[in-house]
């Protein structure tokens, strides 16, 4: 199973949500994400979940998984993600979650 990816309300409405049925990103968690300051703790059988104070290094992990990884299902997920990382820089009342198994 994937790492769905949903940007979330205060009282825990999906606002927004980019599904991983390819797995990219449980797959990236053993290798491409390691190294990074907050998306090193991203499990394929776990949640994980961010808020406005931690948007800033989320930006900077992908902006740096990006780099390391062009041209792949993993830039291509990164970059569906980043319009929630700002939405959440920008909300204090919303939250990223990353929904394992």
């Amino acid at each position: 199973m994937g790492i769905d990816v949903q940007l979330r309300g205060s009282s825990g409405e999906i606002l927004a949500q980019v599904g991983d049925p390819r797995m990219v990103l449980s797959r990236a968690a053993h290798r491409a994400l390691a190294g990074t300051r907050l998306l090193q703790y991203l499990v394929p059988w776990g949640d994980a979940m961010f808020n406005q104070a931690q948007a800033r290094d989320l930006e900077q992990d992908i902006a740096h998984v990006k780099t390391t990884n062009p041209h792949t299902p993993l830039f291509d997920l990164l970059v569906e993600i980043e319009p929630f990382v700002a939405q959440l820089s920008s909300d204090v009342h919303s939250y990223l979650w990353f929904v394992g198994d």
